[in-house]
C-alpha cells in the first residue's frame, strides 16, 4: 500500500473516531507531531492528552468501517475527493480558522476551493417574496462577475442563492450538514444534483450522517471560513444566520446585510447587524467596492418605486398588503381589482403571499 494511501487512512481513522472532534485532533497532532505518531503511542501516553475513554477509542477499530466506506465512496467517481488538512487542495483560508474540519468530502469541481473571490450568502428558511428575489438577484450578479457563492443548501435563502448563481452559469459551493450521500431537505434533491455537476458539494460529516440539529451551526463555520465575506440576505433577529455572522466576526471576515421593511420580521436580524456595524448592502456594486472585487462593468438595473405609473403598483408600496386594504386605497370594484392583480401576478410584477395578501416584486 502506498505511503500516501496509508496517510489518508490514518487521517480518516482518527477523524472518524468517536469522541475525537477537530479541536481534540489538532491537540493530538500538536502533541505528537503527526497523525501517524498518534498511533505509535501507548495508552498511558495518550491518556496524558485525552481521556481514557477517547484513548481507548483511538486504539480500537471503532472507525474502520467508516474509513472503508469513505474510501469506497471516493473511488466511485473522479469528481469525488477526500481532503485532509494536509491535502494540497485543502483551502488555505479554511485551514486558518480556530477549529478547521480535519476531513472534507468533496464532490464536483474541486478547483472552486482555490478561488479567492468567494462570498457566503445566508438567510432565513422562511423568506419573504422580496427576500427570494434579493437572494437570486445578488447571487446571479455576483456570479456573473466571477464571485463564487457559498451557502448551505438549506430551504429558503440558501436555495435561492445557489439557484441565482447557477442562473448565471457561475460557480457555487454548497456546504451541507449531513453526509454527502444524504440529500436534505428532500425538496432540494434536484438542486443538489445540479450543484454536484456544475459546482461543488462539501461536508465534514461521514457518510450516512443524518440532518441532526447540532450539525448545522457546525456547518456554518465552514461556509464562513471559506469566504471573504458573509452577506445576510434576510434573517429574523434570532435566526440561524446570526450564528454565521458571529463566526464571520470571530474569523475577521466582512459582515454585510441587506436592509428590509421595518414591518418585516425577517429583516430585523439584518437591521440589528447593520446597527452593530455590518456594511449596509443595497446593490451588488456595494459588495464589489467593499471587497475591492473587479466587476465586469455590467450595470445593475434595479426597479424603483417610481419606475411605474400603474396606480395598483404604486398603491401597494413595499410591504405585503391585503386585498381589502388595497381596495380601500383605490377606486376599483372588487372584480376589476382581482382581475388587475391576476394580470400583475402573471407578469411577475407582484406575488401572492397567501392569506389574501399580495406584495410587489422589485427585480
Amino acid at each position: 500500500m502506498a505511503e500516501k494511501e496509508i496517510k489518508l487512512i490514518n487521517w480518516l481513522r482518527l477523524a472518524f473516531t468517536p469522541g475525537v472532534g477537530s479541536i481534540t485532533m489538532l491537540k493530538l497532532i500538536q502533541s505528537f507531531g503527526s497523525v501517524e505518531n498518534v498511533y505509535q503511542q501507548p495508552m498511558t501516553i495518550l491518556n496524558n492528552v485525552v481521556s481514557k475513554g477517547v484513548a481507548q477509542s483511538i486504539l480500537s477499530d471503532a472507525s474502520l468501517t467508516a474509513v472503508e466506506t469513505a474510501l469506497n465512496w471516493q473511488t466511485q467517481s473522479d469528481k469525488r475527493k477526500l481532503l485532509t488538512l494536509e491535502s494540497p487542495e485543502y483551502p488555505t483560508e479554511l485551514a486558518q480558522i480556530a477549529a478547521p474540519p480535519m476531513v472534507l468530502f468533496a464532490e464536483g469541481d474541486i478547483a472552486l476551493l482555490a478561488r479567492k473571490d468567494k462570498v457566503a450568502m445566508v438567510g432565513t428558511r422562511h423568506p419573504t417574496v422580496q427576500g427570494v428575489e434579493n437572494a437570486k438577484m445578488f447571487a446571479r450578479e455576483l456570479s456573473e462577475n466571477n464571485v463564487c457563492i457559498v451557502s448551505g443548501l438549506a430551504a429558503g435563502i440558501d436555495r435561492y442563492s445557489h439557484e441565482g448563481a447557477l442562473m448565471a452559469e457561475g460557480s457555487t459551493i454548497a456546504v451541507i450538514g449531513t453526509g454527502v450521500d444524504v440529500q436534505y431537505p428532500a425538496g432540494n434533491k434536484g438542486l443538489y444534483r445540479e450543484i454536484s455537476e456544475k459546482g461543488l458539494i462539501l461536508t465534514e460529516f461521514p457518510l450516512g450522517t443524518r440532518p441532526l440539529s447540532q450539525n448545522f451551526p457546525q456547518r456554518n463555520r465552514i461556509i464562513v471560513g471559506l469566504s471573504r465575506a458573509c452577506l445576510v440576505v434576510e434573517s429574523a433577529i434570532d435566526g440561524g444566520s446570526m450564528i454565521s455572522a458571529g463566526y464571520a466576526l470571530e474569523m475577521g471576515r466582512d459582515v454585510m446585510a441587506i436592509p428590509g421593511s421595518i414591518h418585516n420580521q425577517m429583516a430585523r436580524g439584518c437591521h440589528k447587524l447593520i446597527k452593530q456595524g455590518a456594511k449596509l448592502i443595497e446593490t451588488a456594486q456595494d459588495i464589489f467596492e467593499e471587497l475591492h472585487f473587479v466587476s465586469s462593468g455590467k450595470k445593475e438595473e434595479k426597479q424603483s418605486a417610481s419606475d411605474t405609473n400603474d396606480p395598483v403598483l404604486l398603491a401597494m408600496g413595499f410591504d405585503p398588503i391585503s386585498l381589502d386594504s388595497l381596495g380601500n386605497k383605490l377606486n376599483y370594484d372588487f372584480g376589476e381589482l382581482c382581475g388587475k392583480l391576476l394580470e400583475l401576478e402573471l407578469s411577475g410584477q407582484i406575488a401572492n403571499c397567501g392569506g389574501g395578501k399580495y406584495q410587489r416584486v422589485f427585480k
